[in-house]
């Protein structure tokens, strides 16, 4: 990696927390250069606007995320086993990821609506790699027989990221894990009943 690399995935680095917890609207040029430690044209001299960090801090969020949502993904062999611990991975985890602002797509979701396209688009993307991750579980369920023939794939992934991003919010906002720790109950009651052979 160059030294040109290194320096802008350090920038990313620091930055991404800062965007996801104030948003793309309340994070400051002055908050992103006392956070990362560079004047406003060092970090320029590696992305040409505000928009391009707002992105990659978005990916880096993403990425991170995902990455430790694999590895409890894969840790399990049976299909509805892997959507339960997939659905868990959000109450285990869900004080660190408060403690960084919250979850980076229903952040982002609402901070990029009608502001930052480019920004909504990247959202819009990783909400569909989610639901395809989520119907990709459930057609190799099926195909392994361990998941209903009948199941539909799509529509089980769109509820389970709806009950997902919904809980995240109102526990968020409440303070209380309690509406996120009841859909995860419904995800997990839905696996047993419908899904489950």
């Amino acid at each position: 990696m160059s030294k040109a690399e290194e320096t802008k995935n350090y920038i990313i680095e620091q930055a991404a927390p800062i965007f996801n917890m104030h948003g793309y609207k309340g994070t400051t040029m002055s908050q992103l250069t006392k956070a990362i430690n560079m004047t406003k044209g060092a970090i320029y001299g590696n992305f040409k606007d505000k928009d391009e960090i707002a992105i990659a801090a978005f990916d880096y969020n993403f990425a991170e995320i995902s990455g430790k949502i694999r590895n409890v993904v894969l840790s399990k062999g049976n299909a509805c086993e892997k959507l339960i611990a997939f659905a868990n991975f959000y109450l285990d985890e869900f004080a660190i990821i408060s403690r960084k602002g919250g979850c980076p797509i229903l952040n982002a979701a609402i901070d990029s609506d009608n502001v930052h396209p480019p920004l909504k688009e990247r959202v819009a993307q990783a909400i569909k790699d989610w639901t395809n991750t989520v119907s990709q579980i459930v057609y190799s369920g099926i195909k392994r027989k361990q998941i209903n023939k009948n199941v539909k794939p799509e529509q089980f992934a769109s509820v389970f990221v709806s009950l997902i991003e919904g809980g995240m919010m109102l526990s968020k906002v409440t303070g209380n894990t309690i509406h996120l720790s009841r859909n995860i109950d419904h995800i997990i009651y839905l696996v047993n009943t419908e899904l489950r052979l």
